[in-house]
């Protein structure tokens, strides 16, 4: 039997998207009791600099804290390291080549399941201003097609349902569910065939069931991914 491995989560960017890919690591775990889940370290640390802030240049950068939180992760016995914020991949490199353990690339791992199962398909991206900006995920994803929300949608519903009053990052998750929805309707109007949840906090108050066409999911990517790396290959269910 294989060896379970540790994993690390670098969380806090945000809260809610660190519990989220916790509870998605444990619902799709295949286990007949406790000790079958893998042991899991999470430092949750809110007080790593904004990541679309830093991207703009309003903020510090967020990689010396990331930094330190992946090695008190390291410190603490972990083997495998997951990052549950999409725009602090714009920072990948940087981190890992100072921190000894693999840290998971969730934006590539979406990559892949988005070429296995929908390639060619055009692309609505929900995401953060940072990651538009950065085009991280087109440049990942090259040559795909992306489609991307208009200024206005962006601004008054895509970015309010995150950092707004009444987004997720304030808690308030059922008040940013129809904003979401108005970005995701317009989108799809506009060509979209597939929707892609470019913010981790994006899955908290969008399911798949809740639009009309598929729905790749980068927190649910990368549970799968953190469990094969920790556990070995594994069947799992998409998320209902």
């Amino acid at each position: 039997m294989q060896k379970k491995k540790i994993l690390g989560i670098i969380g806090g960017m945000g809260p809610l998207a660190t519990v989220h890919l916790f509870q998605r690591l444990v619902e799709l775990t295949p286990v007949k009791n406790d000790q079958d889940h893998p042991r899991i370290l999470i430092d949750n640390n809110p007080q790593i600099p904004d990541r679309t802030g830093a991207i703009f240049g309003r903020n510090p950068s967020p990689v010396p804290m990331i930094i330190e939180t992946a090695q008190n992760l390291l410190k603490a016995g972990a083997e495998v390291l997951a990052m549950p914020c999409v725009t602090a991949h714009f920072f990948f490199d940087e981190i890992q080549k100072e921190v000894d353990i693999p840290i998971i690339h969730m934006i590539r791992e979406t990559k892949k399941k988005y070429t296995s199962s929908y390639s060619g398909k055009s692309i609505g991206l929900l995401s953060t201003d940072g990651t538009r900006k950065s085009k991280i995920f087109q440049s990942e994803f090259s040559p795909y097609p992306f489609i991307i929300p208009d200024e206005d949608t962006q601004k008054e519903f895509v970015m309010k349902a995150i950092y707004g009053k009444t987004g997720v990052k304030s808690g308030k998750i059922h008040a940013a569910k129809p904003l979401i929805l108005h970005a995701c309707r317009k989108l799809i109007d506009n060509g979209a065939e597939v929707l892609l949840s470019g913010c981790t906090e994006i899955p908290v108050i969008l399911n798949p069931k809740d639009v009309t066409v598929p729905l790749l999911d980068p927190i649910q990517i990368l549970a799968e991914v953190c469990l094969e790396r920790t556990l070995g290959p594994r069947n799992f269910k998409d998320r209902t």
